[in-house]
């Protein structure tokens, strides 16, 4: 996944999540839409230990556009990464960025875990939020990055990191 360290504060999006969708994903703050109100019934867990709920559906298929990713498939996610206080370290939208093309499932992996997980099932034009625990995203490792003074974690350790994730477009692989 390409890293683009966000700098200031970012604004109205990841201020809070409604007082049901924070309080069903036990996070203290994930990218939230203004106004939403999200069901406890809404709110899915994948075997894994991803939290998730469907933001948007708006979904459109084709017999050559599958609907759902399957394992080679090539996706197109559109993202923006928080870290569990909220802060954006990274976001496929901005002046230069595209959005995020990767096999699914492949190996080796071309995407976290928890993002392969999180897209079963999903539908092109579908935006979910999700919770991802450290075992599935940069574990105790942490992602570090290079500064001019040495290196600095972008991920520390064993954070819980959140996600909102936009399966843009689902394509067959090529031949």
């Amino acid at each position: 996944m390409a890293l683009n360290v966000q700098n200031g504060p970012t604004v109205g999006r990841r201020q809070a999540v409604t007082g049901m969708a924070a309080a069903a994903l036990g996070a203290a703050a994930l990218p939230a839409v203004a106004d939403t109100k999200i069901e406890a019934s809404k709110v899915g867990v994948t075997p894994g230990g991803v939290k998730y709920f469907t933001k948007v559906t708006d979904t459109t298929c084709s017999p050559f556009n599958p609907c759902s990713p399957q394992a080679g498939d090539v996706v197109k996610i559109k993202y923006k990464s928080f870290l569990s206080n909220g802060q954006m370290y990274d976001s496929s939208e901005g002046p230069g960025r595209k959005p995020l093309a990767a096999k699914f499932k492949a190996e080796p992996a071309q995407i976290l875990p928890g993002w392969e997980e999180a897209l079963e099932g999903m539908q092109m034009g579908q935006t979910r939020v999700i919770q991802v625990p450290p075992a599935l995203a940069y574990g105790e490792k942490g992602l570090k990055i290079p500064t001019k003074d040495g290196e600095e974690f972008l991920v520390p350790p064993n954070e819980r990191l959140q996600f909102e994730i936009t399966l843009v477009q689902v394509s067959l692989p090529p031949p």
